[in-house]
């Protein structure tokens, strides 16, 4: 998607699409790139729109309450609950008790619309591009997390990460290591960094990890006329592209073969050769 800072037309646009694909989607993964809320404004756009936290395990809450505190939170739940899917909510801004940022946070609910896993971004993007933005500076307006997190399907546990994240490997390492057989990586790589790094990166991670990548990237021009890449990936544990949205707009997927995965894995049993040792920072899990 190419997110606008509009909250309300990024939901719809959203909903639109899956609805487009309802009969395929049901009992699916579907995951939102980072910022799918509101993008391509003024900086501090995400700090106007952030909620407080729902409490895992939270209930759907009316969509069109005005009383409520967490309108966002509550139209997610509900479309997990519309569509009976997983849906892995990019990132949203939460509120910081502590501070004047906010948590740029991926929010992942159920198909009953419970809040069942959440993962705060560990890597802020601090960098000099060198495109028309220029310098980005997340730590500016958001706080960074230092847990790692995983929710659990049928198909096996998922575990999270954000964008930036993906040039270190050790979280991905740590992700595999708790026994995840996919990564989801919401994503919004600018134009000039995905065209040099994006499917290197995706299928890199995949590939030392032997794990699914699920990495879904914000495409196209926004309104202040920020670049992103596009180019959403599903990648397999032997580095296969089975996906590739390249710029186009809407719902694009492909399924897990478990039995590949473990094929791959027995073949060549990286985790069982590997001689370095990865301490975990922490586990978001009860």
């Amino acid at each position: 998607m190419t997110s606008s800072p509009d909250v309300k037309k990024n939901l719809a646009f959203i909903e639109q699409a899956l609805v487009n694909v309802s009969a395929e989607v049901k009992g699916q993964v579907v995951v939102l790139p980072e910022c799918f809320a509101c993008f391509g404004g003024r900086e501090h756009a995400n700090t106007a729109i952030a909620e407080k936290q729902w409490q895992s395990n939270a209930g759907a809450q009316p969509i069109n309450s005005e009383l409520s505190e967490t309108p966002v939170q509550d139209a997610l739940s509900k479309l997990a609950i519309k569509f009976g899917i997983y849906l892995v909510a990019g990132t949203f801004p939460i509120q910081d008790e502590t501070s004047d940022k906010v948590k740029p946070m991926c929010l992942v609910y159920s198909p009953q619309g419970y809040l069942i896993s959440t993962y705060q971004k560990i890597h802020l993007f601090d960098v000099d591009v060198g495109d028309n933005t220029g310098s980005y500076r997340e730590s500016d307006t958001w706080q960074a997390g230092n847990q790692v997190s995983y929710f659990e399907t049928p198909w096996g546990r998922i575990g999270l990460a954000i964008c930036y994240d993906v040039r270190f490997p050790a979280l991905f390492q740590q992700l595999t290591k708790l026994g995840c057989k996919a990564i989801v990586l919401p994503s919004a790589f600018t134009q000039k960094t995905g065209s040099a790094h994006w499917q290197i990166l995706v299928q890199a991670r995949a590939i030392e990890n032997q794990v699914y990548m699920i990495a879904c990237n914000q495409t196209g021009t926004h309104k202040n006329q920020r670049q992103t890449f596009g180019h959403s990936l599903v990648v397999d544990p032997w580095g296969e592209i089975l996906s590739d949205a390249k710029t186009e707009l809407g719902i694009f997927g492909a399924e897990m073969n478990l039995d590949k995965l473990q094929q791959v894995r027995r073949a060549m049993p990286l985790q069982q050769h590997n001689q370095f040792s990865v301490e975990l920072i922490s586990k978001d899990q009860d």
